[in-house]
């Protein structure tokens, strides 16, 4: 005769439910970096355009002070 039952007992038990755990810390993980992403964002200040352009003129007075060093070293 055969067991009616192989392996752990109670093992596609567990398994289902370490499944179902997964899937909601992934979804809380999805969550708060949602949450993140959006107080990242408004804390940034501005749209994209104010950002990009203060981006640009921090990278244009990177490369003077750049430009300044090298002529300082000739």
């Amino acid at each position: 005769m055969f067991p009616l039952q192989f392996g752990i007992p109670g093992g596609p038990e567990i398994l289902v439910i370490g499944v179902v755990l997964l899937l909601n810390l992934v979804v809380i993980a999805g969550f708060l970096g949602g949450v993140g992403y959006f107080v990242l964002r408004i804390r940034s200040g501005g749209s994209v355009d104010e950002r990009l352009d203060r981006i640009e003129r921090k990278i244009g007075r990177l490369e003077a002070e750049v430009e300044h060093l090298r002529e300082q070293e000739d």
